[in-house]
């Protein structure tokens, strides 16, 4: 299957550290007719402590939930999360992200932005927000607009008048709390199927749900934050009848995904999605047993709870069994990973903050060999092991060093000088490693 979703680059600033935009690219500069993802699946983010890796992930998190969730912003918790991690100078959290959507014979470049900041009212409000698109089978074309929106307000929406006036009535006095692609998905698109309102929205609607269908190839993997938008929207499609029929082959690749999105780490399983779930299950007892192979399997414990199942997963080792949650550090990680690592191997788009923490070296350097030469999405992490270096050296736009002056200096091949040996002596501009042992003495303890 063909990967049809591909982020082509991400920009970010405001948050936490990073008051200045900085940048992820995650292809070459330019898109055309051959493009070839094949050798840009995988990038890992070096920095010092402190540097921003993690709260690049975290923006990644917040667009997120941003885009799915529609009460977001209307949550004190949520408003009181943004307080803390918007920048104390910009006061502004800013994210771009520009994709290629590719089905068929049809290729679409993306570049969706918005901007949260503070409100009169001393709240965290979306201040602007803008969909362009512009054909992905050419070099240097010029971006059209899809849609705009600022402070509250629909400003401008490629359409009729009376699909302008339509969409206005639907998005009052919401705009400065929800992406209108929330209200397109928890709203609007009732009115679609209900109204059969496909050729009212003939404009507009194809570059909607490829934004949509976008937000669903994300996952998130920072400590045990794990979500499924994918399969829910996937569901909610299926359920409304909008299917290939619909819209021609937009969806076609994704029917078999949308049988194996239901995540292992779930602990309520409906009835009727029970039989995926065991085949799931299987496939992680597959894959912890690459480390530990003395597994025999994965038993599923199972209570009945209405149309629903309460599972518990005991790892079966031949002689004694233990519970998911007391097992080892390391194999606990590897259970809440594993959706998102299937995910990337597939059509995911899947960030991972400190994907080496308490993971053996060996081990992750194999798994980052894999998404590399076998993977279909895309893969990025952070991290501090600096081994996986030596896995990415050869590979297109796989590895970035974020300084503490909030930019990314990519690696690029220098004859036969390796990455780690300039990341190690300080030869990364802006990440200067000066320091010695000796420069704990004192503090740690210990005499010159």
């Amino acid at each position: 299957m063909d990967k049809i979703m591909y982020l082509l680059n991400v920009e970010i600033s405001g948050v936490k550290s990073i008051k200045n935009k900085v940048k992820l690219d995650f292809y070459k500069k330019t898109v055309d007719k051959n493009f070839d993802s094949s050798q840009y699946r995988v990038k890992a983010i070096y920095g010092e402590n402190g540097a921003g890796k993690s709260a690049l992930v975290t923006a990644i998190q917040i667009y997120r939930e941003l885009m799915w969730r529609s009460n977001y912003l209307s949550e004190g918790k949520n408003q009181e999360f943004l307080g803390e991690i918007v920048n104390k100078i910009t006061k502004k959290l800013y994210i771009s992200v520009e994709f290629l959507a590719k089905m068929a014979s049809r290729q679409t470049v993306y570049k969706y932005e918005f901007e949260i900041g503070k409100s009169e009212g001393d709240e965290f409000q979306i201040l602007h927000e803008k969909l362009q698109r512009k054909n992905g089978n050419y070099q240097n074309n010029r971006y059209t607009q899809v849609f705009e929106c600022r402070d509250g307000e629909l400003v401008y929406l490629n359409g009729t008048n009376d699909l302008v006036s339509y969409m206005e009535k639907m998005t009052a006095n919401l705009l400065s709390r929800q992406s209108l692609v929330t209200i397109f998905t928890s709203k609007i698109l009732n009115d679609i199927v209900d109204k059969n309102y496909i050729d009212f929205f003939q404009n507009v609607l194809i570059d909607i749900i490829s934004m949509i269908t976008f937000n669903a190839c994300i996952s998130v993997y920072i400590e045990e934050q794990d979500q499924h938008e994918l399969y829910f929207w996937r569901k909610k499609m299926a359920d409304k009848k909008i299917n290939e029929k619909s819209f021609g082959d937009m969806f076609s690749e994704y029917n078999e995904l949308y049988k194996s999105s239901l995540g292992v780490n779930e602990k309520y399983i409906s009835k009727t999605d029970f039989e995926n779930y065991e085949k799931k299950i299987g496939q992680l007892t597959e894959f912890i047993k690459i480390f530990k192979p003395g597994l025999q399997c994965i038993d599923i414990e199972k209570r009945d709870d209405g149309d629903r199942y309460k599972c518990e997963l005991n790892l079966n080792y031949g002689d004694y069994s233990v519970n998911k949650e007391f097992e080892s550090t390391g194999i606990k990680k590897l259970i809440r990973l594993f959706d998102c690592l299937q995910f990337a191997s597939t059509l995911g788009i899947v960030f991972i903050d400190e994907l080496d923490s308490n993971l053996n070296d060996v081990y992750l350097c194999k798994m980052i060999e894999y998404f590399m030469y076998y993977g279909k999405g895309q893969l990025c992490f952070t991290t501090h092991n600096i081994d996986p270096m030596l896995v990415l050296r050869d590979n297109k736009n796989s590895i970035d060093f974020l300084t503490n002056e909030n930019t990314i200096v990519p690696w690029v091949a220098k004859g036969n000088a390796a990455p780690d040996s300039y990341y190690r002596n300080g030869m990364i501009k802006d990440l200067p490693f000066n320091i010695e042992a000796s420069d704990f003495v004192g503090i740690l303890g210990g005499e010159e």
